[in-house]
């Protein structure tokens, strides 16, 4: 894998500093950069793209944590992409808008989360950047300390983990566990992730 010298590193530095979230000069080390991702706005990116995820400023889990990789990667630590399968069920949602809560009623609604294992030297850790500090108050799972070593909480109950294998396009794998597990429900997933994105926008952007 080639990596180009801290080329996303330098666009997060840019972009975080044109909308005033760090100064500049300030580095941005993994913690920051983990705070930078969570915090930006859980939508969906015109493409999971790290560069695309960073200009417009919004992700999902895959966007938010393909780019939190290569960003670890570029800060010279080693970190693996995660995949695990879930439901969002009535119990899971029972905090979420009418409209999201009657589409689970009907039956729950099967997802593939994506988050990092990142090494550090005091051990592998959970990083787990999905939801934005601001969701806090709704009833998301935020994860608001970045303590090396120590695991974070998924966005979600896993049923079964995957790691990416080594060379495989992430996001080309995510699909293939997707037509999988979500099969002939791939569609109401799509439908429900948008509307979580559109129901939390409201707090975030």
């Amino acid at each position: 894998k080639v990596v180009h010298m801290g080329k996303l590193l330098s666009m997060l530095e840019t972009e975080s500093q044109r909308r005033g979230l760090v100064q500049p000069g300030q580095d941005i080390d993994a913690k920051a950069a983990f705070a930078l991702v969570r915090d930006m706005p859980y939508q969906r990116a015109s493409s999971r793209a790290p560069e695309a995820v960073i200009q417009e400023w919004r992700g999902t889990c895959s966007g938010k944590h393909y780019l939190l990789d290569r960003i670890f990667e570029e800060e010279g630590m080693e970190s693996k992409v995660i995949m695990c399968t879930h439901r969002f069920t009535e119990e899971t949602t029972a905090n979420y808008p009418s409209e999201l809560r009657e589409v689970v009623a009907r039956g729950p609604v099967p997802d593939v989360h994506t988050y990092v294992r990142l090494k550090t030297d005091a051990g592998w850790m959970t990083v787990d950047a999905t939801w934005p500090a601001k969701t806090e108050p709704l009833g998301m799972t935020v994860n608001s300390k970045f303590e090396p070593g120590r695991d974070m909480t998924l966005a979600c109950s896993p049923i079964e983990t995957f790691e990416v294998p080594e060379g495989r396009d992430p996001q080309a794998f995510k699909e293939e566990l997707i037509e999988r597990f979500c099969g002939s429900q791939s569609n109401d997933r799509d439908r429900f992730i948008n509307g979580m994105g559109e129901w939390l926008s409201k707090y975030t952007s």
